[in-house]
Parts: C-alpha cells; sequence; structure tokens
C-alpha cells in the first residue's frame, strides 16, 4: 500500500512539474494578493488563521491569503497534481530536495542573497546547509534546534552522580550503572533500565558518535565517493559501548520497537528512565509538564547535556531537518511572496511566529510580552518556538519553559559543532537508510552478531541499494 501510495505521489509530483512548465493553469491572482499553503505555521484554528493572515498582511503591504489545511503533506501533493497556483508554499527539507528536481521551486539564490534583510538576519552559515549544488530554493520558517542528552538530575542527584563531570563515553556508562544500582537497590525497582534510544530511525546516537567526530547520514568524501560514517570501521567504538550497554540491563528494550512518545512518558510521567536524546524543547517541556503535574523539581528536572567532544575538541550534534517557504516556478506573485520570507527572517516576523498576534495572544507591556489566556495555550508557537532571526531577543517572551534555554545555549557555545545530518545532496533514500542500519545495529547490540561483522553486512547493504559506493 505504501509503495503504490508513494508511486501515486510521484506521479502527482511529475505531472505538476509539466504543468508549472507551461506556467500553470489557473488564472493569476491579483497583483497585490499573496497565496499561501502553509503547514505548521499560523493560526492554531479557522478564525485565528484569519487574525494571523490580517496581521501578516499588514506587515508586508500586500493581501495575504494564508490557507492551512489539515493533512497538509496529502492536500500539498493534490493541489501540487492539479497545478493550482500559490505563490508560498510550506517544505520540509527532504520535500525541498524532490521538489527542485521535479523543476517545481524557483531559484532563489539572487534573491536571498542580495537582499540586506535576509543578509542582517540569518546566521552565518545557515543558508549553506540547505544548498543544493550551490543554490538556494527555500527560506527559513524558523531556527532548526538540535538534539542532545537530556537528563533527570533529580535522579542522578540521589543516585550521588555530578554532571559536570560527564566527558567521555565511560563517563555516561558508570553514571548509567550508579542510576540503575540506586533504582534497583535504594528503591527497590527492578529491572530498572535508565537509558532509552529511538532505534528505528537510529535517532538519536548523535551524542554518543560525536566521540570519535563522526555524523549521521551519507556523504560524499574528497573523490566524491559516498559514505555512511556509522557503518564505517571507524563506528566500531560507539557500537561496542551501545552493546555493553544493552547487555547490561542499561538501555530499556522497548527503544527497538517503542515510539518517541514512549520515550517521552518514561522520562517526565514514570521516571522508569534517566535519560534520552531528544530536541532542545524537549528539555523545557519534560520540566514544564513535570510542574503542572507537581512533580518539579524534586522529581523531574531535566538538564539538557552536549554530550561527548570529538577528536577535534567539538561537540557534534545533529540540527534538524530545515522548515522552508518556496516559491512555486508557476507562482503569481513572486515579489509578494518574497516579502514573506523576509519578513519572517526579521524579529517582527519572529514575534508573530512564536507569540502570535497581538492583542489576542498578547498585549505588549514595557516591551514584554503579556500572554491572554489564549496565548497561555498556543505556548508562544505560532510556527517558530525558536525565530531564525540574529537579532529576536528571547527576553519579550517572558519566562520560558525550565531549562529550555540552558540547553538552547549549548549550540551558542563556542565549542558546539551543530550541522543537520547528511542527505548527500537530496538524493538519500532517508527511510531505506535508517531501515538497513537500524536492523544490522540491533543485532549488534543485542549481541546476535559482533560489532565489526554487523557494521560491514550494514554497509555492504547499503552499497547494494546504491545508498554507498
Amino acid at each position: 500500500m505504501l509503495r503504490k501510495i508513494t508511486m501515486i505521489m510521484a506521479l502527482l509530483v511529475t505531472a505538476a512539474a509539466l504543468v508549472f512548465a507551461k506556467g500553470g493553469s489557473q488564472s493569476g491572482t491579483a497583483a497585490n494578493t499573496v497565496r499561501v499553503l502553509a503547514a505548521i505555521s499560523g493560526g492554531k484554528d479557522d478564525p485565528e488563521n484569519l487574525l494571523f493572515q490580517e496581521a501578516l498582511s499588514k506587515a508586508i503591504g500586500f493581501t495575504v491569503i494564508w490557507e492551512k489545511p489539515p493533512s497538509y503533506d496529502q492536500v500539498l501533493m493534490q493541489k501540487l497534481g492539479a497545478g493550482e497556483a500559490y505563490d508560498l508554499i510550506y517544505v520540509g527539507q527532504t520535500d525541498m530536495y524532490k521538489f527542485v528536481n521535479q523543476g517545481i521551486l524557483t531559484d532563489l539564490t539572487s534573491r536571498l542573497t542580495n537582499s540586506p534583510v535576509i543578509k542582517s538576519n540569518y546566521p552565518a552559515g545557515e543558508l549553506a546547509k540547505i544548498a543544493v549544488n550551490g543554490k538556494y530554493y527555500g527560506g527559513f520558517n524558523k531556527l532548526e534546534v538540535f538534539t542532545l542528552p537530556n537528563v533527570n538530575k533529580a535522579i542522578t542527584d540521589k543516585a550521588g552522580v555530578d554532571l559536570s563531570k560527564l566527558n567521555t563515553l565511560d563517563d555516561y556508562y558508570a553514571m548509567l550503572k550508579a542510576v540503575k544500582d540506586y533504582k534497583e537497590n535504594s528503591e527497590g525497582i527492578k529491572p530498572y533500565y535508565p537509558f532509552y534510544i529511538y532505534m528505528p530511525d537510529i535517532w538519536d546516537l548523535q551524542p554518543w558518535f560525536s566521540s570519535l567526530g563522526l555524523r549521521r547520514g551519507v556523504f560524499r568524501d574528497p573523490s566524491g565517493k559516498k559514505y555512511a560514517p556509522y557503518t564505517t570501521a571507524q563506528a566500531e567504538p560507539v557500537w561496542e559501548w551501545l552493546a555493553k550497554l544493552y547487555q547490561e540491563g542499561l538501555i530499556d528494550p522497548t527503544s527497538f520497537t517503542g515510539r518517541t512518545t514512549d520515550m517521552r512518558n518514561k522520562m517526565w510521567q514514570s521516571q522508569e528512565i534517566a535519560l534520552d536524546v531528544d530536541w532542545v524543547a524537549w528539555t523545557g517541556l519534560y520540566n514544564s509538564n513535570a510542574k503542572v503535574a507537581g512533580t518539579y523539581p524534586n522529581t523531574v528536572n531535566v538538564v539538557g547535556l552536549p554530550g561527548v567532544k570529538g577528536p577535534s575538541g567539538k561537540y557534534f550534534l545533529e540540527q534538524g531537518g530545515a522548515s522552508l517557504w518556496g516559491i512555486p516556478v508557476n507562482a503569481k506573485n513572486p515579489e509578494g511572496a518574497f516579502k514573506i520570507i523576509e519578513y519572517f527572517a526579521t524579529k517582527e516576523g519572529g514575534l508573530l511566529l512564536s507569540a502570535g498576534i497581538e492583542g489576542h495572544d498578547y498585549t505588549l507591556q514595557n516591551g514584554k510580552v503579556v500572554l491572554s489566556e489564549t496565548g497561555i495555550s498556543h505556548a508562544k508557537d505560532h510556527g517558530a518556538p525558536f525565530p531564525i532571526s540574529t537579532q529576536f531577543d528571547f527576553t519579550v517572551l517572558g519566562a520560558m519553559n525550565p531549562g529550555v534555554m540552558e540547553s538552547y545555549a549549548v549550540g551558542k557555545q563556542n565549542d558546539a559543532a551543530i550541522e543537520p545530518m547528511g542527505y548527500n545532496n537530496g538524493d538519500l533514500e532517508v527511510r531505506q537508510f535508517f531501515d538497513i542500519v537500524s536492523k544490522w545495529m540491533t543485532d549488534c547490540m543485542m549481541g546476535r552478531i559482533d560489532p565489526a561483522s554487523a557494521i560491514k553486512s550494514a554497509a555492504d547493504e547499503l552499497r547494494s541499494k546504491r545508498i554507498i559506493d
């Protein structure tokens, strides 16, 4: 069934590309109107979407039509397949690569590199992370954050662990041993598995492979040869470490079959684990949830750590795939569409995408956001909890969830290297890559096969599928 759906989607996109090449099939929109198909950004419901649309229209000087349908991916493919004309569409990074190859997105390289607004707001080097053969086809919706180890300090304190001294894989191993011993022998919780990882997507092992200076995904070496760092001989020490953790009862067995929801519930609701790896935002969400439940900070007090430094003296952490805005080649008002891209790059646009609509979600008092009851329920997230603008001042938002800004600050350290996984310039079949590596390395961790053989088998299968060379 999945294969059939994938084929249908491919046909829709190809059909759209043919229509777009002819300039689209719809009558043009008015010159002062910008038609947007949005996913995560905008109002939380239809009435608020109209308020968002009105605020954005006022900000950019064009009449914005902001469509935010449910089941966005499905609707997007249907509309693309029909050749329906939009001035701006939301695309994830992997979809961007696909749409570029299909000829659906406009090359924005000149606009982005020559825009004073973009130059003064985008973080240095951020655009390079979404380049396709040196060109740019999208502008940012938000700053993508990264995953990092989250530790429940309320538990590690009781186990007598000093988190400031976790510097190596061996240090983390010793911490997990101490937590397991404390939970099982002092609290009588047996068995206790202190660490949850999410193996189906090998997500996220990056803080541990950082110890070797390796990153997830597929890259090209200087000769142009494709390779996956996690399936090289260099990666063996981390796989050995993970296998040891599992075999000593330090990794939750449901890591191989569960979901991230299970991991998160175990972290803050039941405290069945003390360590996971999750997005920066979740450091704060864990504590916020616990605060509401009355368990923060005595039972749940989650802190984010940078992981393990590599040979270069850097923490290699993984940034999420970019959330982008693209202008289709059949757009009727690309000028107005780019105005939105520029506005979202500014601190004012960032405030709209985070706090929401002034007078509805919040009011400003002495330069600070004061949330309404509606705004409180919307949690300062209308598509960009972390705005892209380097000029955005988070203090305007008032109190953040406990611990989140400390975790966010990890990415600002001079010794932190934050990069997205390797997509091989958009040609990587991500699901196939995850499945193959996860299958072989799960067998390794469970002791069915030694690390060296598992790595070789994973690399051989990736090679047979032409995912690596």
